[in-house]
């Protein structure tokens, strides 16, 4: 089985015509045919079937298009990571990463880096944790950089490079810049900004309302780390931030921030890699320049 019936398997299923598979692969309609019948006598089973003008997968070709996706994604792997090997005057490393530490962490890894392989092309993608997690999982990324409570993967190099603690933040006029103690129901009472869905400062901002029996005064939610944090400046609520993330509005009296009151749930930023992948220098370097507090989760 070649490559190229794996590539035309992926193509029926996204394109869902020869047509168009044939215009994505660069390569003529009898060519695409030809693939889709020699795959079929080869399984032994049928993989495509057309409907309403359209060519959809069976049951069994879906169930190949599970590998082809995943084999496909490791031959692309292995021509990046063998090409590096031709020179280190060119190449490209994918990183993915959440906000926080794609924002405050690996600018200066990266420029690190770059000085010490100076025609890496340095690919950089910030996604929520679960998304750069299920790119890694696909091999899409060559690491990534995730803030995430502590959590196990069999597939996945997890390794912790530092603590990432939410706080509360408020305007430095708040009442709350005055209090010496400051209790989950004085939080539930005031206007509050929520992170989008899929941000695991989400997930725990309401597993910790959930636990208190509260019900936040959702104000605003937002999908952008900086306007919640313009939004906090401005008066319209409070929220809960990466307190590495607003240090520097803190340093400037723009922010304030207290510890969250009765928050069990302590959050790392991770640094993973698949465990089947090799690890190539550049990838080496950077992990070790990422390095780590000693934080260890538990």
């Amino acid at each position: 089985m070649n490559t190229k019936k794996l590539e035309v398997v992926v193509g029926i299923a996204r394109y869902k015509k020869v047509t168009l598979v044939a215009e994505h692969l660069g390569i003529k309609q009898p060519s695409v045919t030809f693939h889709m019948k020699s795959l079929e006598e080869e399984m032994g089973v049928p993989l495509f079937e057309h409907r309403a003008g359209k060519v959809l997968l069976t049951e069994a070709g879906n169930a190949l298009l599970h590998y082809a996706s995943k084999i496909l994604a490791l031959s692309q792997e292995a021509k990046r990571v063998l090409g590096e090997y031709q020179t280190f005057d060119r190449g490209t490393l994918t990183i993915g990463a959440s906000y926080v530490p794609g924002t405050y962490l690996l600018p200066e890894a990266i420029d690190r880096l770059a000085q010490m392989y100076p025609g890496i092309t340095v690919r950089l993608k910030l996604n929520p944790a679960p998304t750069v997690l299920a790119m890694l999982e696909e091999h899409s990324i060559d690491v990534g950089l995730i803030s995430y409570p502590a959590f196990e993967n069999p597939s996945l190099h997890i390794n912790p490079v530092r603590s990432d603690d939410l706080v509360l933040a408020f305007p430095n006029t708040h009442s709350f810049s005055g209090r010496g103690t400051i209790t989950p129901r004085d939080i539930a009472g005031e206007p509050f900004i929520l992170h989008d869905s899929q941000s695991t400062t989400r997930r725990i901002t309401e597993e910790w309302a959930e636990h208190h029996g509260m019900k936040l005064r959702v104000n605003m939610e937002a999908d952008s780390l900086e306007t919640i944090k313009r939004a906090v400046r401005a008066g319209m609520g409070v929220s809960f931030i990466s307190q590495m993330a607003i240090e520097e509005e803190a340093d400037r009296g723009l922010l304030k921030y207290r510890p969250i009151p009765e928050l069990s749930t302590k959050r790392f930023i991770f640094a993973c890699c698949q465990r089947d992948r090799w690890l190539t220098s550049p990838i080496r370097t950077l992990l070790e320049l990422l390095g780590g507090t000693g934080a260890t989760p538990g």
